[in-house]
């Protein structure tokens, strides 16, 4: 989760993680991240996605879920839509889905792949306010793409809430890999 946190230091977040409101998304986008699996606390996620997913008297819809990921994951079982590529192309996914939000064409090569992002774009794109983009890449640079699209979709204040960051996964890789090179060299 590294990447996740120095990406939120350089978008001004800080170097912590939000919660994220699953409940309260109409349109859920997941670049790779297992939410009901193994990503940050998937037992809140998973309470809140059910939420969003019951349809009764009050809540006549469910919400939408589309998957982009490199392997078959317990959230991908469980999304509406499901869309595989490479792991490699993760970033490029996410820069696609950047430019289809602000109105711009998902330049990626892949027909099946190109439409699937394009689709998400739109349901992200009529859902302002009630729609999450979450990540498991541990690249900051992906990860600032992510914070870019859920700052264009208006997720801040809404499904994202800094106000109540979580106080887990708060180590840095490099931190780690630097102590470690300075124990070896006899420095501490």
């Amino acid at each position: 989760y590294s990447g996740m946190l120095l990406a939120n230091e350089v978008s001004g977040f800080g170097r912590k993680i939000p919660s994220y409101d699953f409940a309260a998304a109409k349109v859920i986008v997941s670049l790779g991240a297992d939410f009901l699996g193994t990503w940050l606390n998937p037992v809140e996620n998973a309470r809140g996605y059910s939420k969003g997913r019951k349809i009764d008297e009050k809540n006549p819809s469910m919400s939408k879920h589309y998957q982009f990921e490199g392997h078959l994951s317990m959230t991908g079982s469980n999304a509406d839509e499901r869309f595989t590529h490479r792991p490699s192309e993760t970033g490029a996914i996410a820069v696609a889905l950047l430019a289809a939000v602000n109105g711009g064409a998902a330049s990626v090569a892949d027909g099946k792949l190109k439409a699937g992002i394009e689709k998400a774009a739109a349901d992200l794109k009529a859902h302002n306010g009630a729609a999450l983009v979450v990540s498991s890449s541990n690249d900051k640079n992906v990860q600032v793409v992510v914070n870019a699209i859920n700052n264009a979709i208006g997720a801040y204040g809404t499904t994202i809430n800094w106000n109540q960051a979580v106080n887990y996964r708060q180590g840095i890789d490099s931190d780690m890999a630097d102590l470690i090179a300075q124990m070896e060299a006899g420095a501490v």
